[in-house]
């Protein structure tokens, strides 16, 4: 399920935003969702999620924020917020209780997002259920925030550009780990179909910085793109829903339906 949440810029930390932001997006989402505390474990256990622990909840994406106005102030490394409404989707797999959960946990919340040099301040003043669309086997997609695909070859991670072959078996990949960790059981493909396509040329490579200016800094390479996709519909429901390639739960991977 999506939701769009619509934000004000509070400006008592200023209007410049670092370009490497994706990752304090999640930190965001853990934080409010952590809050909820009792509500957060029922709703794991409603929609089936084992609350041991034998089971990690991460199916959730997210887009980047989708701001009104903006100018990139590339020597300084970061964005001016010019406008003073921004648009957040975020996008959960678990369907029970989730509408009410999920506005509840978010409405009125407030929360600042960059480093030491540049921060935005944001104020939570929607929180609107996005109405379910009609899927089928075959659709058309954009790519909102960066697919990542990635292979390990002698001990080195290499990211995929979508023109790359073995990047459609990394997307599909993905779908069916997705579907065993939310049904438990592996999907079976025997006699099914799946395709990966570019739509156009206007395939863009973005180097993502993740827990920058940390010990712990990692750079990660995705891909926006428009495509095609065919897949059995359990699966293009997880991909609209929880996003497509790797690392979803950090900002990548999230996917609208194409105009």
């Amino acid at each position: 399920m999506k939701f769009k949440i619509t934000l004000n810029i509070n400006r008592k930390h200023g209007d410049l935003l670092p370009f490497n932001y994706q990752y304090e997006q999640s930190a965001v989402i853990y934080r409010i969702l952590a809050q909820a505390d009792t509500q957060y474990a029922s709703w794991l256990h409603e929609n089936g999620y084992q609350l041991n622990g034998s089971k990690r909840f991460k199916l959730f994406c997210y887009s980047p924020f989708i701001f009104e106005r903006v100018r990139p102030l590339t020597k300084e490394g970061c964005l001016k917020i010019i406008g003073e409404k921004a648009t957040w989707y975020i996008s959960f797999i678990p369907e029970k209780s989730t509408l009410e959960f999920i506005q509840g946990i978010f409405a009125h919340q407030s929360f600042t997002i960059g480093n030491k040099e540049y921060r935005v301040a944001f104020d939570v003043v929607g929180v609107e259920a996005m109405p379910i669309p009609q899927l089928s086997e075959e659709m058309a997609f954009q790519a909102l925030s960066p697919i990542c695909v990635k292979q390990h070859e002698d001990n080195k991670i290499q990211y995929l550009s979508p023109d790359n072959p073995k990047f459609a078996q990394g997307i599909l990949k993905g779908l069916l780990a997705r579907f065993e960790s939310i049904h438990g059981q592996p999907f079976d493909m025997n006699d099914k179909k799946f395709s990966f396509e570019l739509t156009d040329n206007k395939v863009k490579s973005k180097l993502i910085t993740i827990k920058a200016n940390t010990p712990y800094e990692s750079r990660v390479r995705g891909y926006l793109c428009s495509f095609r996709m065919k897949a059995p519909l359990e699966l293009m429901k997880i991909a609209y829903e929880v996003g497509v390639g790797e690392q979803c739960s950090q900002g990548f991977g999230f996917i609208k339906m194409k105009d």
